[in-house]
């Protein structure tokens, strides 16, 4: 135990470094209320976030990634790099996602609204994983390449089932599978030193009521995470399609369980943004 004198100066000398110059040790999601409830940051390790569908899991994941102050890394599995290009600049130049898509922007006008949004999240790096399978080398070496010699890096995975979908060995059951996943999720954490936020499925008897044993296909995926967080709708979208989200952190290993946090998603412009928690 004395061997670790050394590393546990140098960490307490972190933590009062970033206390007294009132700034996080590490990535954050962006949502303070969210941030504090983690122990204001996300540490290193596995942290779960499940939902039903439409509730806006890869929205979060990935404003978490391109507001990021430093290095950061977004691998889809499921959903096409120019769709998240898009969904970018729909935030951070506050345009109507639909208006992209639609056809009625001039291609001059959609462009200088892209080139915003690219310009908004200049340490973000985007893997599209949904050509090919990312293996967990790869992701290490694209991560390590990304992080540089910075401390401070988050890599979100979108989403742990479409990825273990991939895997080369055929013969490995969905079980199988999603353990040699998250293990290598967990490994890939620990030689980065970072938090990796891995979006997950739930199953289908939880897909309604959440809850920390909502991930589907095995019980590891709570049980080896630092948090889970669960995200579900409440009420009906309200004029502009912006709805009610309640974030519930069913585990928690850096601060209180169970704690509710209530969030507005706006689909149009695929942006969470806080209201007043207490």
């Amino acid at each position: 135990m004395g061997q670790l004198l050394d590393e546990a100066q140098a960490d307490a000398e972190a933590a009062h470094d970033a206390y007294t110059a009132g700034r996080p040790r590490g990535p954050i999601t962006g949502l303070a209320c969210l941030d504090r409830e983690l122990g204001g940051w996300l540490q290193p390790g596995l942290h779960i976030l499940h939902s039903n569908s439409g509730t806006g899991k890869t929205a979060l994941g990935w404003q978490a990634v391109t507001t990021a102050r430093h290095p950061a890394v977004f691998v889809s599995c499921e959903m096409g790099a120019l769709e998240l290009l898009r969904r970018l600049t729909a935030r951070a130049t506050n345009t109507y996602l639909g208006r992209l898509k639609s056809g009625e922007l001039p291609p001059a006008a959609a462009r200088q609204l892209y080139e915003r949004g690219v310009a908004s999240a200049p340490h973000a790096y985007l893997v599209d994983a949904t050509l090919a399978y990312a293996s967990p080398d790869y992701l290490l070496e694209v991560a390590s390449l990304a992080k540089g010699q910075g401390a401070d890096f988050l890599l979100v995975l979108d989403s742990l089932h479409s990825w273990v979908e991939m895997l080369p060995d055929e013969r490995a059951s969905e079980y199988e599978a999603i353990n040699e996943g998250l293990a290598s999720l967990r490994l890939l954490a620990n030689q980065l030193v970072c938090p990796v936020l891995v979006i997950a499925e739930r199953n289908r008897s939880a897909m309604k009521d959440g809850g920390i044993n909502a991930g589907a296909g095995s019980r590891r995926i709570e049980f080896g995470s630092e948090s889970v967080l669960s995200l579900d709708r409440k009420g009906k979208p309200g004029p502009t399609g912006s709805v009610t989200v309640e974030m519930v952190l069913d585990k928690n290993r850096h601060g209180a369980s169970g704690r509710t946090i209530t969030v507005i998603f706006d689909g149009a412009t695929q942006r969470f943004t806080e209201v007043d928690n207490g």
